[in-house]
C-alpha cells in the first residue's frame, strides 16, 4: 500500500512541476545583495497603474523584484519601477522600460538612447587592429 501512495505522490509531482515551469511572462529584477540595504517593496507602475510589489525573499537574506505580466493585455507597453525601503523612508532613481507582449512572449523595445557603445575592446581579434 505504501508503495502505491509513493508512486501516485511521484507521479503527481511529476506532472504538476512542469506547469510551474511553463509560467507565463514575468518581470525580474537582480537580487539585492545582502551587503546593501534591503527594499521592503517594489513599486511597478505599467501603463499609468501603479502595483505595490513585495520582494522575493532568499534564505541569505537578499531579495528581488518578480512581477507576473501574464494579465497584461496584448500590445505595447511601459513599466516603471523602483524599489522603495518604507522602514527608512528611502527610494531608489525609477528605471522604465518599454516591451511588446503576444500572448506569453514579451520583446523589450530598446530606445535609441539606450543602445550603449561596447564599454571594451579585445585587441587583436579584429584585423584592422593586429
Amino acid at each position: 500500500m505504501r508503495n502505491v501512495q509513493t508512486f501516485f505522490l511521484t507521479a503527481i509531482i511529476l506532472l504538476l512541476a512542469p506547469t510551474y515551469l511553463l509560467a507565463g511572462p514575468v518581470l525580474i529584477g537582480d537580487p539585492s545583495p545582502v551587503t546593501e540595504l534591503q527594499p521592503t517593496k517594489f513599486v511597478v507602475v505599467i501603463d499609468g497603474v501603479a502595483h505595490d510589489v513585495f520582494p522575493e525573499q532568499y534564505p541569505d537574506g537578499s531579495s528581488r523584484l518578480r512581477y507576473d505580466l501574464g494579465e497584461i493585455a496584448d500590445g505595447v507597453h511601459t513599466a516603471k519601477v523602483k524599489a522603495v525601503n518604507s522602514v527608512r523612508g528611502l527610494e531608489s532613481a525609477e528605471i522604465a522600460i518599454s516591451f511588446r507582449k503576444t500572448g506569453s512572449q514579451i520583446v523589450r523595445i530598446k530606445d535609441e538612447a539606450e543602445k550603449l557603445p561596447p564599454t571594451r575592446t579585445f585587441k587583436g581579434y579584429l584585423r584592422d587592429e593586429r
